[in-house]
C-alpha cells in the first residue's frame, strides 16, 4: 500500500505524522476521489476525514486507511482529536492554507509543523506498473484526439470547433476528461504559449499550434502538435524543422541518470545556432502523471535528475510576435531500456499539413 510506504519514510524525514490535503495526493494514496484529509503515522491505522457529502464514494473506493466524516463544524476539531492521539512532536504536510496552518499551529501548542511536499512528490514522480499502463492509454487517447483535428482542420474553422472536434473524438474513446483547457492557436496568436482557445477563424498560411491531452484513471497525457493550413512558406519551413530536430535531439537523452538540465540544453543548443535562441523562452520539460504538470523538470535551471519510471514532456518551442511560433510535444516515460514515447501522432512537417 502507498499509505504504509508513506508511513515507512517519515523517520527519516525527522516526522512523527504526516497530513495529506491535495486531492491528486488523496487519489494517489487511496484510490478515492473524495479529497479530504488523510493523516498518516506509523504504527496506526491511516484515517481520511471527508465530507458526508462524498463518504460514500470514499467508503467504496478509499483503500489502505479507515475512512470517517466530518462536517464543516467540526472538521477542525476531529483533524485536532486525531492528531492528539498520535502525539507527535513533527508533523508534515503537502499543503495547508494559511488560516489552516495558523489554527493548527495555535491548537497543538509546542508541536511543529513542517511543509513537505517533496516526502510526496519523491513517491508520485516515478510511475509503477498500473500508473505507466494507464499513462499509456491517455497517450493513445490524445493521438486519437490530434487525428480527429488534422479530419477537421480547415481554413474558416473556428479555435474553439477545433477543440471541440478533439474533446469529443476522445470523450467517446473513453477519455475521463481532458488534461487541461485546450489551447489552440492560430496564426499570430501561435506565438502565445499559453493561448487558450478563442473564436478566431483560422486562415490560410497560419501556423496552427493545438496543444492538448486526455486523462485516463485520471492519468494525463499532454501532446502539442503544429499543423500548417496550405503550403508553408522558406521561414515557417525553418523554423517548424529546427524545433523539431531539436525535440528529436533530446529524447534519446531523456534516459534514467540523465540530468534536467543536460536535457535542456541539447534542445536549446540547436534552437540557439539556427539563430532562435531568444525564442524558446520555457524550459523543455515537465514532468507528467496524475497532474499535467509535476517533477521532475526539463529546464536550463533544473536540478533534477532522471530515474526509471519518470514520465516527462519534450516540447521545444520557437514564438515570434507578429509573426507565429511552433511547439512539438510528446509525453515520455524512461525505462531502463531508455525513452518511450507515450505520444506517437506524426510530426513531420509534411504530416501536418493541412
Amino acid at each position: 500500500m502507498r499509505t504504509e510506504r508513506l508511513s515507512k519514510s517519515l523517520e527519516d524525514a525527522g516526522l512523527d505524522a504526516y497530513i495529506v490535503t491535495r486531492e491528486p495526493n488523496i487519489f494517489y494514496y487511496t484510490g478515492s476521489i473524495s479529497g479530504g484529509v488523510l493523516i498518516i503515522a506509523p504504527d496506526t491505522s491511516p484515517l481520511l476525514f471527508t465530507s458526508r457529502l462524498n463518504l460514500y464514494i470514499a467508503q467504496d473506493n478509499a483503500q489502505g486507511c479507515n475512512v470517517e466524516p466530518y462536517t464543516k463544524k467540526d472538521k477542525d476539531e476531529k483533524i485536532l482529536e486525531r492528531l492528539n492521539q498520535i502525539a507527535p512532536e513533527k508533523i508534515g504536510f503537502d499543503e495547508l492554507s494559511l488560516g489552516e496552518y495558523k489554527a493548527l499551529e495555535d491548537k497543538l501548542g509546542d508541536v511543529k509543523l513542517k511543509d513537505n511536499p517533496d516526502l510526496v512528490w519523491a513517491m508520485r514522480r516515478v510511475k509503477d506498473a498500473s500508473e505507466q499502463k494507464f499513462m499509456k492509454r491517455a497517450g493513445e487517447l490524445s493521438d486519437i484526439g490530434m487525428e480527429a483535428i488534422r479530419e477537421f482542420l480547415a481554413e474558416g474553422v473556428r479555435e474553439h470547433e477545433v477543440a471541440a472536434a478533439a474533446a469529443n473524438a476522445m470523450r467517446r474513446e473513453g477519455a475521463g476528461d481532458i488534461s487541461f483547457p485546450f489551447i489552440v492557436a492560430s496564426g499570430p496568436r501561435s506565438a502565445y504559449p499559453h493561448a487558450g482557445v478563442s473564436e478566431r477563424k483560422i486562415r490560410r498560411g497560419d501556423f496552427v499550434t493545438i496543444d492538448m491531452g486526455a486523462t485516463y484513471r485520471r492519468y494525463c497525457s499532454d501532446i502539442t502538435r503544429t499543423f500548417i493550413v496550405g503550403s508553408p512558406s522558406e521561414k515557417q519551413r525553418t523554423i517548424y524543422e529546427t524545433v523539431l530536430e531539436a525535440k528529436e535531439a533530446a529524447l534519446p537523452e531523456i534516459r534514467e541518470s540523465a540530468k534536467g538540465i543536460d536535457v535542456d540544453r541539447i534542445a536549446r543548443d540547436i534552437i540557439t545556432k539556427a539563430g532562435y535562441g531568444e525564442d524558446f523562452i520555457h524550459g523543455l520539460g515537465h514532468g507528467v502523471g496524475l497532474e499535467v504538470h509535476e517533477p521532475p523538470s526539463l529546464s536550463k535551471r533544473s536540478g533534477d535528475t532522471l530515474a526509471v519510471g519518470n514520465v516527462v514532456s519534450n516540447e521545444p518551442g520557437i514564438y515570434i510576435k507578429g509573426f507565429g511560433g511552433v511547439r512539438i510535444e510528446d509525453t515520455v516515460l524512461v525505462t531502463s531500456s531508455g525513452p518511450e514515447r507515450l505520444t506517437n501522432f506524426d510530426t513531420g512537417l509534411d504530416a501536418m499539413r493541412v
